[in-house]
């Protein structure tokens, strides 16, 4: 079939792929045991250097009249059918890298942590590094910086602190259909020595030769730029940094959408959506590309979260193929509607001009509002004591609950599955409100709420950054961090399927608060530490489901910071009578 593809491709003169993509060579996960590196003579990032760096006080909060007020869900510790381990830690990033890479990471928060699972084995990356499990939770390679696996230049020159190649937001993802691996990140390249020369940005992706992470890996970057250099489209008032790249998969492409920011004036220009031929990925040939332009849609063209598809899910074949997307409405203020798209005809991927479409309906959905930051439970703050005894004024920091985009989406038992942070009230606190939204491609599209929610804990403790994976049964999982005056920050869950979603379990309990630079005012914080930006969740090969958040491990530290990932294996049976509540 591959062939057949690229001789009729060759027959109808397709000899130019989209000037955007490049290949990169291949490279691969194994690594020796890190280096000499300590974490007493490694960067840290200014936050005016890169946004990630420094916490914030989020958007004005929303009148409180106007709150979710859902009744608390009950937390339990038990955790039948669940089992879980350590993830990666910010010591872990910190100390990764060998040869010239040994010593050039960085202090960052938050993580990021992205997750994917298949075969047998476990892939988590954080937002600096990235290493590999098996399923028994065993670590299978030594953690490796992200920019040693993209092969680029170092993160930072250790002598003289400069910024070579700053990436950020990673997303993996294992296609279970074509059995291999794929993982992004968003790339800025160093500025520029003539200031008249425009910075330019890129998505990197990597695709698997194999089933097994660990093995070879091919290599792309994709110019995102946009500023109608290089054959990039012209949008706005770009050059642009392409912000988040969320991915997603169908049958023909692999899909990754981002969001446009002036490098001149850090102002949004617009979302776009990336859709690459998924054949040519696979034979490590470049592929024939489609982008995507997202009108602005009332608040809600940014941050379109690409569908996923579990092991024995169907893909959406009406149309000619299509690929769907959520989003909601990041206005500010509380909002009433979400956004089903649909990318079209997404078989022409496999022609030399692809030819897609991009529609969107609203759905009508429960209340969501721009959620405040999460309380933290007292304790032992080393870090904020040495600031302290240095005269520095820092409060327990609270931690960032973002905003109100769309999380991580599935397309399951022919239903997207997705969650998002939100305000909940009496008191106000951070919840999770989630979806279960049934797309109709069959004339146009069309598409209709089956079930929404809200997971909120009682008194003033917070659920933020959900993650939802579904197996093609449609049972799943929506896991997330949690934290408030009665919790260190931890890792609970809730079980999900079309009935509803079911307690609180509390899987992994938090050791200790937050104590990182991102919140403190010594490191240019305003007592708001960066978390999240986002969870992990993935299906596994029999229908078992994985997830991954941040939390406070009893583990040892880095100076600067404390968090941890827990990773968990959750098994869904047919039969399991969760969600029971009302």
């Amino acid at each position: 079939m591959t062939e057949g593809t690229d001789a009729a491709a060759e027959a109808f003169g397709c000899h130019s792929p989209s000037p955007i993509v490049t290949r990169r060579g291949t490279t691969s996960l194994s690594a020796p045991p890190t280096g000499a590196a300590t974490d007493d003579n490694l960067l840290v990032l200014d936050s005016g250097e890169i946004e990630a760096a420094g916490g914030s006080e989020g958007p004005e909060p929303p009148p409180p009249g106007s709150l979710p007020r859902p009744a608390p869900t009950p937390v339990t510790r038990d955790n039948p059918g669940a089992s879980g381990f350590n993830g990666l830690t910010h010591r872990d990033q910190l100390l990764a890298g060998t040869g010239k890479y040994a010593g050039t990471q960085a202090s960052l928060e938050p993580p990021d942590v992205p997750l994917c699972a298949g075969n047998g084995f476990v892939l988590q990356a954080v937002n600096l590094a990235i290493t590999a499990y098996d399923r028994r939770g065993d670590r299978l390679v030594a953690p490796v910086p992200l920019n040693q696996f993209f092969r680029l230049r170092p993160l930072v020159d250790p002598e003289t602190g400069t910024v070579n190649e700053f990436i950020s937001d990673p997303k993996c993802y294992f296609d279970p259909e074509v059995r291999r691996w794929f993982l992004t990140i968003f790339q800025v390249d160093p500025l520029p020595v003539d200031p008249a020369e425009p910075m330019r940005s890129h998505v990197e992706l990597a695709v698997s030769k194999t089933d097994d992470p660990t093995g070879e890996w091919n290599l792309y970057e994709v110019d995102t730029t946009s500023d109608g250099e290089d054959g990039t489209p012209e949008v706005g008032e770009c050059p642009c940094m392409a912000d988040q790249p969320l991915i997603g998969a169908d049958r023909f492409g692999l899909y990754f959408s981002v969001n446009l920011f002036s490098f001149d004036t850090s102002e949004f220009q617009a979302a776009q959506v990336y859709a690459l031929q998924k054949s040519a990925l696979l034979r490590g040939a470049l592929p024939q590309v489609d982008v995507l332009g997202v009108p602005a849609q009332e608040g809600a063209g940014a941050s379109l979260q690409p569908a996923l598809i579990p092991p024995r899910g169907r893909f959406e074949r009406r149309n000619g193929g299509t690929q769907y997307f959520l989003s909601s409405i990041n206005s500010g203020r509380p909002e009433e509607r979400i956004a089903v798209w649909a990318a079209t005809n997404t078989r022409s991927l496999e022609r030399c001009a692809p030819d897609i479409a991009l529609d969107q309906v609203f759905v009508p959905s429960l209340g969501y509002a721009p959620p405040p930051p999460a309380l933290q439970k007292p304790g032992p703050t080393p870090l904020r004591r040495l600031l302290q005894d240095m005269g520095f004024d820092e409060p327990l920091e609270r931690l960032n609950a973002d905003d109100v985009r769309m999380q991580q989406v599935y397309f399951a038992d022919g239903k997207l599955w997705s969650g998002l942070n939100t305000a909940v009230a009496d008191p106000e606190r951070a919840g999770v409100a989630w979806f279960v939204v049934e797309p109709d491609a069959r004339r146009g599209l069309a598409a209709r709420m089956v079930n929404q929610g809200y997971i909120a804990l009682g008194d003033a403790n917070s659920a933020i950054y959900p993650a939802v994976a579904v197996n093609a049964r449609g049972k799943g999982a929506i896991v997330y961090s949690i934290s408030g005056p009665d919790f260190f920050p931890s890792v609970g869950y809730s079980l999900l399927d079309e009935r509803g979603a079911g307690l609180v379990h509390l899987l992994a309990e938090g050791a200790r608060p937050e104590d990182g630079l991102s919140g403190y005012t010594a490191f240019g914080g305003e007592g708001v530490s960066r978390w999240g930006d986002y969870s992990g969740a993935a299906v596994d090969d029999d229908g078992s489901l994985w997830l991954a958040a941040e939390y406070i491990p009893d583990l040892p530290r880095s100076t600067l910071a404390n968090w941890g990932t827990f990773i968990a294996h959750v098994r869904r049976d047919a039969t399991d009578p969760e969600p029971s509540r009302p």
